[in-house]
């Protein structure tokens, strides 16, 4: 007799148990019902309405919510909750043993784990500029010289005079180079993203014909560089 009693001692009180209603338009309305019920109810409406009162059948019940689970992100949003899956035991008893796992406590089958909640929170990291981060513009015009003897500062110098005045769309190279940098770095998005003060604009320069100048020539090029700041922005999900 007291075996009986350990047995039954479930916390579920089924006096003003019921079914929870259907979704409006559900493809299959008593799959509807038994779903939103476990959204609901969780583990009460697999004691009380199959346990104690066979309102839904094991088999059906199964049937149901067997492919809704956390696992494969199929979690079934419901009206009023959430059914998240089985557990091995409910699975085991569900099906009379053929999937799953028995021989678990009454109490295990039926109480469902407490529902923890998820928690979002935005994660922000400043990107202070930074020469080793240079965004830059498109090279200028080319510097020609016919002599070798000109070495490579007398080059650039040149080459800055000869660079005339193409445009340079920081705003857009600014946005392009943070986005790539946060999401590099695991986060989803730049924001606040801007092109510092021109007066910390820098030069870039490239060697125009590397190979196969002919004797005694040389051609470079210079563009304009810029620096950047932003906010790396990402959302994290933990349970509390």
């Amino acid at each position: 007799m007291s075996n009986t009693a350990a047995a039954r001692s479930i916390p579920w009180d089924c006096s003003d148990w019921q079914a929870a209603a259907a979704v409006e338009d559900a493809e299959d309305d008593r799959v509807s019902v038994i779903l939103e019920s476990l959204a609901t109810n969780r583990g009460k409406t697999l004691y009380c309405a199959v346990d104690q009162s066979d309102t839904f059948t094991k088999a059906e019940t199964w049937e149901a919510g067997k492919d809704r689970n956390e696992r494969d992100d199929t979690v079934y949003y419901g009206e009023n909750g959430r059914f998240r899956g089985f557990l091995a035991a409910q699975e085991g008893y569900l099906t009379d043993g053929e999937s799953g796992v028995t021989g678990i406590s009454r109490e295990r089958v039926f109480e469902f784990p407490e529902e923890q909640r998820r928690v979002k929170r935005t994660v922000r990291r400043s990107v202070p500029a930074d020469d080793t981060r240079r965004i830059q513009g498109p090279w200028g015009g080319l510097y020609q010289y016919y002599s070798p003897t000109w070495n490579v500062g007398q080059l650039q110098d040149r080459a800055r005079g000869a660079y005339g005045n193409p445009a340079n769309d920081w705003p857009a190279l600014a946005e392009s180079a943070a986005t790539a940098y946060c999401k590099g770095k695991g986060y989803r998005r730049a924001t606040n993203v801007a092109a510092t003060d021109p007066a910390d604009l820098g030069w870039a320069y490239i060697d125009a014909q590397p190979a196969g100048r002919p004797a005694g020539t040389t051609k470079y090029r210079a563009a304009r560089t810029n620096t950047w700041t932003a906010t790396c922005v990402k959302t994290v999900r933990r349970r509390r």
